[in-house]
């Protein structure tokens, strides 16, 4: 009897590492990112960092300042009297 359950036990062990093996195999890779990454850049008002592709950018002297939202342009323009 007791023979009879660690046959069972193996082979839902055996069973349990097969589908997890399976499974992790099937895990699809993430498309929300960009292949390579994306640079950074800092907010010189309020110093966070944000990706390029998703900052608010002025031209200020002839350089491009990028900021992490339109609220922190508005402040920076405020501030400098642009």
């Amino acid at each position: 009897m007791i023979l009879k359950w660690i046959i069972v036990i193996v082979i839902a062990y055996l069973l349990y590492k097969l589908i997890r093996a399976w499974n992790t195999g099937k895990e699809a890779p993430r498309t929300d990112l960009p292949a390579g990454g994306e640079d950074l850049v800092e907010d010189p008002f309020c110093h966070t960092y944000v990706p390029i592709s998703h900052a608010c950018r002025i031209v200020v002297d002839g350089k491009t300042v990028c900021f992490c939202s339109q609220k922190c342009l508005e402040a920076f323009k405020k501030e400098k009297h642009l």
